[in-house]
């Protein structure tokens, strides 16, 4: 029997233009039960525009408030044994997310800003990301300069 439940979840690509930060995936906790992030794939998957020279882009998860509007539903996969669907919501970015504040930042990290550029961290056994029942996060890029026709992802893996 495992000890917890384990899901991956990801944005598909999310278009991104100019400096402010912008939310590429949205999750809510469950009412019930916490989850814990254990891993993250931010990458840049286009840069078929232009992508500025020498800069990065900033990933942060962070604790957001408000209501979110618009964005696409996304189904976690199990990865594990169970097939039982997660308890948690997850909205994509790939259609703008609105009406959401980004509070404080549970993990964040630079990227390059170009093609293939990325990273994936697993984060060690006892220093996951917690996130609390009921609470809601959103996964944020920023980029360092504004580029054109560039899209990032970000796919989270994640146990409840």
């Amino acid at each position: 029997m495992s000890l917890a439940r384990a899901y991956h979840v990801a944005s598909g690509a999310v278009s991104i233009g100019g400096t402010s930060a912008t939310a590429a995936l949205y999750g809510a906790a469950a009412a019930a039960a916490d989850l814990n992030i254990v891993g993250i794939k931010p990458r840049v998957t286009s840069a078929a525009g232009s992508p500025p020279n020498n800069t990065s882009v900033n990933v942060q998860i962070c604790v957001v408030t408000g209501t979110v509007g618009g964005g696409a539903a996304v189904t976690p996969r199990p990865t594990g044994q169970s097939s039982l669907a997660a308890q948690s919501t997850w909205k994509s970015g790939s259609t703008a997310l609105t009406g959401l504040t980004a509070g404080n930042v549970l993990w964040e990290d630079d990227i390059p800003y170009t093609a293939g550029g990325g990273l994936i961290d697993w984060m060690p056994q006892g220093f996951e990301v917690n996130v609390a029942a009921g609470t809601l996060v959103a996964v944020y890029f920023t980029a360092g300069s504004a580029g054109s026709g560039c899209s990032f992802a970000v796919g989270l893996d994640f146990a409840e």
